[in-house]
Formats: C-alpha cells, sequence, structure tokens
C-alpha cells in the first residue's frame, strides 16, 4: 500500500517555511520540497526522526497508508 508523508501539513502547522525547516534539519530544501510533494524514493529513518523531533510530533503523525478505493465488486 502506498504511504502518504504529511510534512507539509504538519510544517504548516508549526508556523514553519520549507527553508526554515530545512536549514533546522540540515537538509537541502530541494529533499524537503521532494518529500512535501510525493517524489522522495525512499526516506531514511534517521531522518524521520529527525523531522519527527524538529516538529514535535510522532512518526505515526507523519506517515499514513492511503488504502485503495474499494472495487465495486466488494
Amino acid at each position: 500500500m502506498p504511504v502518504k508523508i504529511k510534512l507539509k501539513q504538519l510544517r504548516e502547522d508549526k508556523g514553519l517555511s520549507q527553508n526554515a525547516l530545512a536549514r533546522q534539519l540540515e537538509m537541502s530544501l530541494a529533499n524537503i520540497q521532494k518529500i512535501e510533494y510525493g517524489k522522495a524514493k525512499s526516506i531514511p529513518l534517521d531522518t524521520l526522526e529527525k523531522i519527527c523531533l524538529a516538529l514535535d510530533c510522532e512518526i505515526g503523525d507523519l506517515l499514513v497508508i492511503v488504502k485503495p478505493p474499494l472495487s465495486q465488486d466488494e
């Protein structure tokens, strides 16, 4: 199942810009944008941990499983 990353929502809830979060995490702005736009191929667990520490959230707050739509046969 695909996983959606709610980075933008959590970042905005904390009042942080992409640039501010990138500086805080010592990451490039491009990497933050890739994560927010769902373009990142993978995200290391230590990066998820850093994001959660910066945004004061749990990994479960950041990652959401996207359930496929039910088929009409079900």
